[in-house]
């Protein structure tokens, strides 16, 4: 009967082969568990996003797979008239209001806007014309006017995760409905309410002095990309 011949360093380099696989996957789960500890450590970098996407989830526009597909274009519109009348750092900006309290933000100024935030030309304002909402345009003063009373502001965004894909990143974003005063009946600050959560992907856009990050896509959450109290790092 014949016997198989075995190497001396077989049993070794087994051996070293495991030791190297058990620390090979012990490393990617210290990487992956730095990589949440660096997110929950950085809250200037969710600050950030945060700011940026106040505008954008300002009045919760419908869900996207990308800018041009887009069912509801006037809602888009409202986001950049959003972004050019209240900045990052809430204070107003300076366009002229008409005899009949309407700002009016000239054509232009909306559509370098709307090209910074979503890639896209401005869409011809007829085709916004069948969509009800709180601002219409004016050929003859080639501008948009707005209601300067009208209501900006229903929620404000809790950024909760992030998936770096690419250039770009998706955020898990939660919608939390916003009120001025916000407080109980023992005159107390309450908490904002989450609404909903959606995954919002920004493309960084360097050097950019309108937006920072262009918006690619809105679309509702699969169950797997939620983690209860952390990111999701990919």
């Amino acid at each position: 009967m014949k016997h198989k011949r075995t190497h001396k360093w077989a049993f070794p380099l087994g051996l070293l082969v495991v030791v190297l696989a058990v620390v090979g996957a012990v490393s990617l789960i210290g990487s992956a568990v730095r990589g949440v500890q660096n997110w929950v450590d950085n809250p200037a970098e969710r600050r950030s996003y945060e700011a940026f996407l106040a505008n954008v989830v300002a009045r919760a526009p419908d869900p996207f797979s990308a800018p041009e597909h887009a069912h509801n274009p006037a809602q888009l519109v409202d986001i950049a008239l959003t972004a050019l009348l209240r900045r990052e750092d809430n204070t107003p900006a300076d366009f002229n209001m008409d005899d009949y309290g309407n700002l009016v933000v000239p054509q232009q100024a909306v559509a370098d806007m709307f090209r910074a935030l979503f890639g896209i030309d401005l869409p011809h304002y007829a085709a916004l014309s069948r969509y009800v909402y709180d601002f219409w345009f004016d050929p003859v003063q080639q501008a948009f006017l707005v209601p300067f009373a009208g209501e900006l502001v229903v929620y404000v965004p809790r950024v909760t995760g992030i998936n770096r894909v690419g250039g770009s990143v998706e955020l898990v974003v939660e919608y939390l409905l916003y009120e001025d005063t916000n407080l109980d009946e023992f005159n107390q600050r309450q908490e904002l309410v989450a609404v909903r959560t959606m995954i919002i992907r920004l493309n960084e856009q360097p050097g950019n002095a309108l937006a920072s990050w262009q918006i690619e896509q809105i679309r509702h959450p699969l169950a797997t990309e939620i983690v209860a109290g952390a990111p999701i790092l990919r």
